[in-house]
């Protein structure tokens, strides 16, 4: 991703594109020079070429003649040289402008290696009908963090352990996958399945939304409508049961808001699960196994190395925390007013089918304003991550080839069974290869930091926490309290 770019950009190498200064690239389209750069803030001094404006030009007079209508010309096929002609040269230039000049800073931005967190302030004074155009960039960029200690630092790491119990209850889960249903004569009782046909109706007139045929419902689990478990509970083949139910001015079904829905439900069959005897057949029915001794032994082997996996992910977070304590940068508003952004539209996205995301702060008794402002923190602390893992990335030189790339996309296809030119082809076409390469990148750093911390029993971490005194608090002159990083 983007973010494991240098926070400057000025390239892990600094090396130039043309000429021996540092501060200024150039290539085929523009030439750009950094012409201050104070407290995460970037001028540039652009120049774009001849050619480069002839042809923006060029292209700005084709969208116009597409799109103008004169009298006398269908609409895309006016000549160019009426265009001129009916609008003269600022109309162009200002079509040009419109769309070239952020392509052209874009262009600079990229040539710089700089890393902008906001849109940029653009300055142009003149368009001249030859040689070069000239503008001006100011723009935002990614802070730079200043590590502290990287190597050695000690984290608390837990032993991986499988809860008590969880092997019985992953065998239980196969079972209840493996049961079948009987039908019983009595009373429904909590775990019975029924299948039922139910309608509803508002003041005696019937709703087909509110309707079902063969509807089957596991008693306990409550997925009917509510309250209809406690009707159905005791119910037999051939009952019939109603319920009222009043819904939400807000519900998202419309014709339901507000609404007093009388169901009714009739009861066609009761039936039981049946679960199988946990024995040899057992496992041989219902897995690659042929024993149920050896059944619970690949299911105690998966849940170790799930267990395992949890301890690492923990480690891994605890090893960044405690980077992250140890490095210093000042994250910008604006980089976490923006993760704020991404955050709510993720969450919004991720709603069920017609529940609004208005609908969703209503629920949980919030206003927009405080969603975002309980997102902060970690918002924050996301960004200091990232900052402190590029700054990582920079101070040991850490890089990723093609090659690696390309081997990446390779495995990713053969996980996915997906022909690996086509999932090539497909990351080229979506520009994802430099996201790539820097996603990579930022696993290495992450690798990195992992493999030179020094992990240390829980017991440990959390007596040296209990331990330590923040500098804030008070402590006598001539105290001589033990803080983490001092001699043992």
């Amino acid at each position: 991703m983007a973010e494991l770019e240098d926070a400057l950009g000025l390239g892990p190498s600094g090396a130039t594109r043309g000429g021996s200064n540092p501060l200024t690239r150039i290539s085929m389209s523009v030439a750009a020079e950094i012409t201050s750069q104070v407290e995460g803030r970037v001028d540039l001094a652009v120049a774009v070429s001849e050619d480069a404006v002839v042809q923006a030009y060029d292209q700005a007079l084709e969208r116009l003649a597409r799109g103008v209508k004169v009298p006398g010309f269908r609409q895309g096929k006016v000549p160019k040289s009426v265009v001129m002609s009916r609008y003269g040269r600022p109309v162009i230039v200002n079509e040009m402008i419109k769309v070239s000049l952020i392509e052209w800073y874009e262009q600079a931005v990229g040539e710089m290696g700089l890393r902008p967190i906001d849109d940029p302030d653009l300055a142009i004074d003149d368009v001249p009908e030859s040689g070069e155009l000239r503008f001006t960039a100011s723009v935002a960029v990614r802070p730079q963090a200043t590590l502290g200690k990287i190597d050695g630092i000690e984290v608390g790491k837990d032993e991986p352990e499988v809860p008590e119990g969880a092997v019985d209850a992953e065998i239980e889960r196969v079972r209840l996958r493996a049961a079948r249903m009987a039908p019983v004569d009595r009373p429904a009782q909590q775990g019975d399945f029924l299948v039922v046909d139910f309608d509803g109706a508002v003041d005696g007139i019937s709703l087909a939304s509110a309707s079902a045929r063969d509807y089957v419902v596991e008693l306990g689990s409550e997925r009917l409508i509510a309250g209809f478990d406690e009707k159905l509970r005791g119910s037999s083949v051939g009952d019939q049961v109603t319920i009222e139910v009043t819904y939400d001015p807000t519900d998202t079904r419309a014709e339901l808001q507000g609404k007093t829905v009388v169901y009714t439900a009739r009861v066609k069959h009761v039936q039981e699960r049946v679960l199988p005897e946990l024995d040899d057949d057992f496992a041989a029915e219902n897995s690659e196994f042929d024993t149920l001794a050896e059944l619970t032994a690949d299911i105690t082997a998966r849940l170790e190395v799930a267990a395992q996996a949890r301890v690492d992910e923990l480690f891994r977070r605890r090893v960044l925390d405690a980077v992250v304590k140890e490095t210093t940068v000042e994250v910008p508003e604006v980089m976490v007013q923006r993760r704020i952004g991404t955050i709510l539209t993720q969450t919004a996205s991720s709603l069920p089918s017609g529940v609004t995301f208005d609908t969703y702060l209503r629920a949980t008794g919030r206003t927009i304003e405080q969603a975002a402002e309980e997102l902060r923190p970690d918002a924050e602390m996301a960004i200091r991550r990232e900052l402190a893992v590029e700054a990582v990335c920079e101070q040991q030189k850490i890089t990723v080839s093609d090659d690696d790339v390309n081997a990446q996309i390779r495995e990713d296809a053969e996980k996915v069974g997906r022909d690996v030119d086509a999932l090539l082809a497909e990351v080229l076409a979506e520009g994802a290869f430099e996201r790539l390469r820097d996603d990579i990148r930022l696993g290495r750093a992450v690798q990195y930091l992992i493999d030179n911390a020094v992990p240390i029993s829980m017991e440990q971490a959390e007596a040296r926490e209990r331990l330590w005194t923040p500098e804030e608090e008070k402590v006598a002159p001539d105290a001589k309290l033990w803080k983490p990083g001092d001699a043992k």
